[in-house]
């Protein structure tokens, strides 16, 4: 996997983002966090976000893509039933790529949906905000009763579309997915942070070889935020596999922590908006 994502890495700088993307989707990384029984890779949390790390190298909006895609991903592996999830993880063996949308709260807030006339449908809002490129659209919902569901449509960017959805457009949602599911989000976001870093560093590490000594307090700071965010991520990854498998001694708050607590490491190193810290450390709890 690794081998694989260093080699799209290679051919970053000298292909079209529309070339890399083509890469990406012909190589089969698409799929890595799909279960085994489903036809993916199933590898771990951790390898998956090494993957994205060297891609972001290379080039970070190749990297930021795929967030969007294996958060989908993980939202899709916690709904319907095992022959509906088959389906649409079968579309990822054409290449085909999924993007998520949600609401202005975040991930882990639900969309509400709106009954009309016997039949769901989306908000104007969430309807109109649908301008990716991605094949399909994930959208995390909820409906009037409270019931987690899962909106899976086929994105067609050249048609209009009011928002209202067909019965095979919608599933239900396993509890704590839309948790799990931030968590993935947040761990792949500190990869590609990650990665960054890494290129930062390196180029640091040639201005040094042009005019020795110029950058070494820089480069101190930068291998600093490199080996604290890599020891975080690997903790983080290491709860979520384990709340994957259902291990009983993870829970989704405790997964939900640890996201949590890298969150704000990267606020702290300046590598997202640090204005929501104290909401961050007020969310931290037990339980």
């Amino acid at each position: 996997v690794l081998t694989v994502a260093r080699a799209i890495a290679e051919q970053c700088s000298f292909e079209s983002a529309g070339q890399v993307h083509a890469r990406i989707a012909r190589s089969g990384l698409l799929a890595l966090s799909v279960p085994n029984e489903l036809g993916g890779a199933d590898i771990t949390n951790d390898i998956l976000a090494q993957a994205l790390s060297i891609i972001a190298v290379a080039s970070a909006g190749a990297a930021r893509d795929l967030i969007e895609h294996f958060t989908a991903l993980e939202f899709i592996r916690n709904a319907g039933s095992e022959e509906q999830r088959a389906a649409l993880f079968a579309r990822l063996d054409l290449g085909e790529t999924f993007a998520l949308v949600s609401s202005h709260a975040g991930v882990e807030q639900p969309v509400p949906m709106i009954d009309d006339d016997y039949a769901l449908r989306l908000p104007d809002d969430v309807a109109r905000s649908v301008t990716t490129d991605a094949d399909w659209i994930v959208v995390p919902a909820v409906n009037a009763a409270g019931k987690a569901l899962l909106v899976v449509l086929r994105n067609r960017p050249d048609t209009s579309w009011d928002g209202l959805l067909r019965a095979d457009q919608v599933t239900f949602l396993a509890q704590g997915a839309g948790n799990l599911a931030a968590s993935v989000a947040t761990l792949l976001k500190a990869a590609v942070a990650l990665g960054e870093k890494q290129r930062e560093l390196s180029a640091l590490l040639i201005d040094r070889l042009a005019d020795e000594g110029a950058a070494q307090p820089a480069i101190g700071e930068v291998f600093l935020a490199i080996e604290l965010l890599r020891a975080q991520i690997s903790g983080l990854a290491a709860h979520i596999d384990a709340a994957q498998v259902g291990s009983e001694n993870v829970t989704f708050r405790s997964v939900r922590n640890s996201a949590i607590t890298l969150e704000i490491l990267m606020a702290r190193l300046g590598l997202i908006d640090g204005a929501g810290e104290s909401g961050l450390l007020a969310s931290l709890g037990d339980d």
